[in-house]
């Protein structure tokens, strides 16, 4: 007697999002502390609890946030409406730093989904180029939204590893426990329009723009 083989169904392109959003696609996100490195040079993120609430109001409020609905308004769109869409991620960009991280990571994104898929954009914000891509490659908006925000900010928690006294278990305490936040957003950008931006979170803004006065730096942004 044997026993039944279960049946495995291979989903191409649940793969592609986990590609996409590893850690081992080059797109050079590891590069970018998204200005957390001068908060904490700085003193104002020292603790997980600290860094909990910084993560929790980008998410909420900030640059997460602003990803988020402009990953939403690119699936939505024809590519003849990307630029237009393109130019209102860039003028949200809040600092020098901010603006050519989203866009060497769009161009990094792009280089090599066009060698693979045969599909090129250039000199756009990430989301706006993977938002679009997500799309024509028939990926569910609500399956990879949220995936999206959750390789955002394990990159940053990742960044604060390298900076601060928390170990690996303590990040990943902290990471667990941003999941529901994470869900609640991404649910929230599935219904929102590109007047749904925000720009609340100033400290986190001004953050990236002094990272450029830092004498010592370990990251771009």
């Amino acid at each position: 007697m044997t026993l039944e083989q279960p049946d495995i169904s291979i989903n191409p392109k649940t793969h592609k999002v986990m590609a996409w959003l590893s850690p081992s696609f080059p797109l050079g996100a590891f590069a970018y502390s998204h200005g957390l490195e001068f908060e904490i040079s700085e003193g104002n993120v020292s603790t997980s609890k600290e860094l909990y609430e910084w993560l929790k109001d980008i998410l909420r409020f900030g640059s997460v946030w602003n990803d988020l609905v402009l990953f939403c308004n690119s699936y939505k769109t024809d590519v003849d409406s990307l630029n237009e869409l393109s130019d209102i991620a860039k003028a949200f960009a809040q600092s020098k730093e901010r603006y050519y991280e989203t866009i060497e990571m769009g161009n990094a994104f792009s280089k090599i989904i066009s060698s693979i898929e045969g599909v090129y954009l250039k000199g756009m914000p990430l989301p706006i180029i993977m938002g679009y891509i997500a799309k024509i490659e028939n990926v569910s908006l609500s399956y990879i939204l949220p995936l999206y925000a959750h390789s955002f900010i394990s990159n940053l928690i990742s960044v604060s590893i390298r900076l601060l006294p928390l170990g690996q278990t303590d990040a990943q305490k902290l990471l667990f426990s941003l999941f529901p936040i994470i869900d609640d957003v991404a649910k929230e950008a599935l219904k929102s329009n590109i007047g749904d931006m925000r720009n609340k979170c100033v400290l986190a803004d001004l953050a990236s723009m002094k990272h450029e006065t830092l004498k010592v730096r370990l990251f771009k942004s």
